[in-house]
């Protein structure tokens, strides 16, 4: 598992639906408007907001039947012919899980359809759920993407690709990993930090250095949502800065005067892919 510099990030996870993961609620937003799972707060734990507490009765009535739409995303445990996806059970964004049919055999990389947040159906195969959704012609394209097997403790994603998984664990679906100083994803996307791993997501707001910003995804490519005690001059609670390349030093982090350029890992905890990695933040 994969340690963050304590108080460096804004975990937003409202930006990892089909469009934008995630990252739970608040900063994945991972597809577009019309299939967000979120993509929206500022830190994954108050994503679910102080009702959480209270939504949970003390008490259910006997004669309160079970939802017989409900299912376990990571089982897959609909009928044949059916998988569980998540959805938007007042139309707004997803909150809940469901069976669908399942409507197409686009395989996991293949385009697809997607019917839209509220019903939730798509194109994709049993194995798969429409991502990185936006509207193109009055249809919601997408990328067919793998569910996340197993459970939101020990999940199964294929190689080179991780499991954003959400505060509710609505949506489990394998999201590609990249490399942030890089910038490995395609036209698009941006290589940000999701809850585990970095993950490529589709950019919000493409908001340049030094700027607030309020999802994981809301900055410019190449650059981390962080919060403002780590910033110089922060005008918000969190404000975009480049990531950088440990071994190329300082110079990367120009522009936001003030910053040097640190490694994103604790000391000692990056993974051996990782340990390049650098965010511009005060010394």
């Amino acid at each position: 598992m994969k340690d963050k510099l304590p108080g460096l990030l804004l975990l937003l996870t409202s930006a990892c639906g089909p469009s934008a993961i995630s990252a739970t609620s608040a900063a994945t937003n991972t597809s577009s408007d019309a299939t967000s799972d979120e993509p929206a707060s500022t830190e994954d734990s108050a994503s679910t907001d102080d009702t959480s507490e209270t939504t949970h009765a003390t008490f259910i009535p006997v004669d309160q039947p079970p939802d017989p739409t409900s299912c376990d995303p990571f089982a897959q445990d609909c009928a044949e012919g059916e998988k569980c996806v998540p959805y938007a059970s007042d139309g707004g964004s997803w909150d809940a899980n469901k069976c669908v049919p399942v409507n197409g055999d686009q395989a996991p990389g293949e385009p697809c359809i997607y019917a839209g947040a509220r019903e939730g159906t798509d194109d994709c195969d049993a194995t798969s759920l429409c991502w990185y959704v936006e509207e193109i012609e009055g249809e919601l394209v997408g990328e067919c993407l793998p569910f996340c097997l197993g459970n939101p403790e020990r999940y199964e994603c294929p190689e080179g690709s991780y499991c954003p998984i959400s505060s509710q664990a609505t949506v489990n679906v394998c999201l590609p990993s990249c490399d942030p100083v890089a910038q490995d994803c395609d036209d698009g996307r941006g290589c940000y930090w999701a809850n585990a791993d970095f993950a490529c997501l589709p950019t919000l707001e493409s908001i340049p250095a030094g700027e607030p910003c309020g999802f994981i995804n809301d900055c410019a490519p190449g650059h981390l949502c962080a919060t403002a005690e780590v910033m110089p001059d922060c005008a918000g609670s969190a404000c975009c800065s480049p990531f950088c390349s440990l071994p190329l030093g300082d110079d990367q982090c120009a522009s936001v005067p003030g910053t040097v350029c640190s490694s994103f890992f604790e000391v000692g905890t990056a993974p051996p892919e990782y340990e390049h990695v650098g965010v511009c933040i005060l010394p």
